[in-house]
């Protein structure tokens, strides 16, 4: 049986997006939405949710070091038929990080984007090349909680300063996001 996709098109619905990028990202999302298979795998483009993880007094970003890309960054993942997002984002985090008292900072998603995923081996199993749509939520965590690596996704767990966060992605595509958030965040558009 398919899963129920209103979860995920209420969820879309409230997003209010800024930019050309993400009115352009929005009508698309809200468009695939509608079919369960994005929710999947099977798809070659298919939904993901990320957290943004800050600290109680929001000066640093909760990050793993991820085995594929061999960078820092957000924690996340693939839908995997399950169309509430955001709790896609919270079992990412706690999976990754074992972080699980998360407060939700913001009710509607903060950011939505597009990701290209080059061709990998994952656990022994080519990947071909797709494109997440990805879904932002964020948090806030105690940064004093243990933190455990996961070492079939990551290899690094730690508390990067907010100032230093983008710098400390190898990945240009996802600076560029990284730093869309942090401006959202420091402007006070959303916390």
């Amino acid at each position: 049986m398919s899963p129920d996709t209103t979860v995920l098109i209420n969820l879309l619905e409230n997003f209010v997006p800024e930019g050309e990028q993400e009115s352009t990202n929005h009508k698309l999302f809200l468009e695939r939405a509608r079919d369960p298979i994005n929710l999947t795998r099977n798809s070659d483009a298919h939904f993901t949710a990320s957290a943004f993880v800050l600290n109680q007094d929001h000066t640093k970003v909760l990050a793993i070091f991820h085995n594929i890309y061999q960078s820092w960054g957000w924690m996340g993942g693939h839908a995997d038929g399950d169309p509430d997002l955001l709790h896609v984002a919270e079992k990412e985090t706690e999976e990754e990080s074992s972080i699980s008292n998360l407060t939700l900072l913001h009710p509607a998603p903060i950011s939505i984007e597009r990701i290209p995923v080059l061709a990998h081996v994952r656990r022994g199993v080519s990947v071909p090349e797709h494109t997440h749509l990805n879904v932002t939520f964020l948090f806030q965590a105690n940064d004093s909680a243990e933190l455990k690596i996961r070492p079939d996704e990551n290899s690094g767990v730690k508390w990067i300063p907010l100032s230093e966060f983008v710098t400390t992605s190898l990945e240009p595509h996802m600076q560029v996001i990284y730093q869309k958030i942090i401006d959202r965040i420091q402007n006070g558009d959303i916390v």
